[in-house]
């Protein structure tokens, strides 16, 4: 097993595993768990010792009053309070499902992402995994629909830098007609016949025409397509790609 300790001094600025996003866990904890991750994420990195990273948790003021009894005084509106007081609630619900309590203290939430693998307690110091990492569907009963959109997310997950590399590819040539064949995209973006039917779908409502019969098309055979960096730009440059499962 890899963890941000074992590589925290050959990267830049801090770790946060890929799989936190990509095996669904941003999407089914609430934002309280999810800003508390990023932070241990945080000490992990910097940190030598647990009382250390305990101190350095203490000092951050997004963590001031997280799974504690709600002050209502402490939100702008009362339309405020009610939306977060429905946000913990449903995944005080989504917990339960799967046997869990949802944590009324910070120490409670550590003790759960350690029962969940995220955090690893080695005593003097936590650690957290970079790969393998845990994943939601091992560790919590899920509805269909809520198991379509984590594999969605999983497979976005993937596609999106491949996609995020044609595009940046397209763009250079200051154009926005192209012809290429399936095996010179493919040695272009360095991947293969699955990911790259994947990145076209992608691609398809930015063009000005779908590619027809595109999965027939042999790898030889150029294709021809236009497309319309005006969608690119107001859509693809500004937008989050992953939905919340909740």
């Amino acid at each position: 097993m890899q963890t941000i300790r074992d590589i925290r001094n050959n990267q830049q600025g801090v770790v946060i595993p890929s799989g936190y996003t990509a095996n669904g866990w941003y999407n089914v904890l609430s934002h309280d768990m999810n800003v508390l991750f990023q932070a241990l994420c945080y000490v992990v990195t910097k940190c030598e010792s647990k009382e250390e990273m305990k101190q350095q948790l203490d000092s951050f003021k997004g963590l001031q009053h997280v799974f504690s009894t709600l002050n209502k005084e402490k939100f702008k509106s009362e339309q405020d309070y009610n939306a977060y007081v429905e946000h913990v609630e449903k995944h005080k619900e989504f917990l339960e499902r799967s046997g869990y309590q949802y944590p009324t203290s910070r120490d409670e939430a550590i003790e759960l992402l350690t029962k969940w693998g995220l955090v690893l307690d080695k005593g003097d110091v936590w650690d957290i995994p970079v790969h393998p990492f845990p994943d939601t569907v091992d560790l919590f009963q899920l509805t269909d629909a809520e198991k379509f959109a984590l594999t969605h997310i999983k497979l976005e997950v993937l596609v999106h830098p491949i996609f995020s590399r044609l595009v940046l590819k397209l763009h250079e040539h200051e154009e926005n007609t192209f012809t290429y064949t399936k095996a010179e995209l493919k040695e272009m973006l360095n991947t293969n016949d699955a990911m790259l039917n994947e990145v076209l779908i992608k691609l398809t409502p930015y063009m000005e025409e779908p590619i027809e019969n595109m999965f027939e098309i042999p790898d030889d055979q150029p294709m021809t397509f236009t497309v319309v960096w005006e969608r690119i730009y107001e859509d693809f440059l500004g937008q989050e790609f992953s939905a919340n499962v909740q």
